[in-house]
């Protein structure tokens, strides 16, 4: 009997380590916070308060303010006294689409900072709706074409258009009709509150990033130029601050509100093909059709493709070895480029 309960006695005192452990691990775990990407907490000590940290999806950037339900996609001009524009030095990306006319238009994602007012607001086409619908956004717009009058009031996103809101737009003094159409932020955030827009917290699937000191393979590349008949523009890295700046006919396009010239960590080139539809000029893009594509970041280009599942998902960049493209984190300006647009880069 003495020795059964001295073996029975020794097991006991063998489990206790082992119990100690797993109450000393359950304990970090508890005091340690989960990483996810688009809002949740990266990490907290116990004992602290909570240092509670969110990864942007868009830039890959960490903040320690919550994300908002959704980005908000605002369609600014991007032709005669339009330029330059307000406040696109807080975007988290910039979409340039073509239109009508060998012309540009921009769309302007912001989602880790709002400014005080945007502007110059212009008219929307279907395929803006197409971009907003891929982030889950709320749409800000002046006017629209046919097509994307009748898609925007079969209420595929959230949206605010000055044709049939009741939000107050106002014009500026300093640029003419039709490119001085302002709108302030609180008037925005107002709207989004009384219709319950971030309500609910979308799910935004995030860019791929480079981290710990990771390069992407490629042919390098500092200067990058697109040219339409009716308009130039081009990006140049600067090696010191591994950024490109924009540049507008070969003269640096600032920032009206800071006078600062724009900049971008990468510079994203999704290939497309564009067609007439209707007798003003307005255009077509299958915006999941898939192409060719670019990255240019910390001054490589990386060649790859596009691909997207549908218009309720997001588009997806690949390489040429099947891995997904890993951008700089930062802003990032994504060029949409038709037949129509002749691309160098050197």
């Amino acid at each position: 009997m003495a020795a059964s309960k001295q073996k029975r006695t020794g097991k006991k005192k063998s489990r206790l380590p082992v119990v100690v452990i797993i109450v000393a691990v359950i304990a970090v775990i508890g005091g340690i916070g989960v990483f996810a990407v688009g809002g949740d907490v990266v990490g907290r000590l116990i004992g602290n308060e909570p240092a509670a940290q969110y990864v942007n999806p868009l830039t890959g950037q960490v903040s320690d303010k919550e994300f908002p339900a959704r980005p908000l996609v605002v369609s600014i001009d991007n032709v005669g006294d339009a330029v330059p524009q307000s406040w696109l030095s807080k975007t988290d990306l910039v979409y340039e689409f073509p239109v009508e006319g060998q012309q540009t238009r921009l769309q302007a994602v912001y989602y880790g900072q709002f400014p005080e007012e945007f502007g110059p607001i212009r008219s929307t086409r279907p395929y803006f709706v197409d971009l907003t619908r891929e982030y889950k956004a709320v749409f800000l717009a002046h006017g629209w074409s046919p097509q994307a009058r009748e898609y925007l009031l079969s209420d595929v996103v959230p949206y605010i258009n000055a044709m049939n809101s009741d939000c107050q737009f106002y014009r500026v003094d300093d640029k003419t009709a039709p490119h001085n159409s302002y709108i302030k932020w609180e008037e925005v955030k107002n709207k989004i509150d009384q219709s319950g827009w971030w309500s609910e917290k979308q799910e935004i699937r995030p860019f791929a990033f480079l981290s710990g000191g990771q390069q992407n393979e490629g042919e390098a590349a500092a200067e990058i130029s697109f040219t339409y008949s009716a308009i130039s523009y081009s990006f140049r890295y600067d090696s010191e601050t591994n950024k490109y700046t924009r540049f507008l006919s070969g003269s640096e396009h600032i920032d009206k509100e800071t006078g600062e010239p724009l900049t971008a960590y990468n510079i994203l080139v999704q290939k497309v093909t564009s067609s007439v539809l209707d007798d003003k000029g307005r255009l077509q893009i299958d915006m999941c059709a898939g192409g060719d594509a670019v990255l240019f970041t910390n001054g490589t280009a990386v060649k790859g493709t596009w691909s997207r599942e549908d218009l309720d998902s997001r588009t997806v960049f690949i390489d040429t070895e099947g891995n997904e493209f890993r951008l700089t984190p930062g802003n990032s300006w994504v060029e949409i480029v038709d037949q129509n647009c002749s691309m160098e880069y050197k």
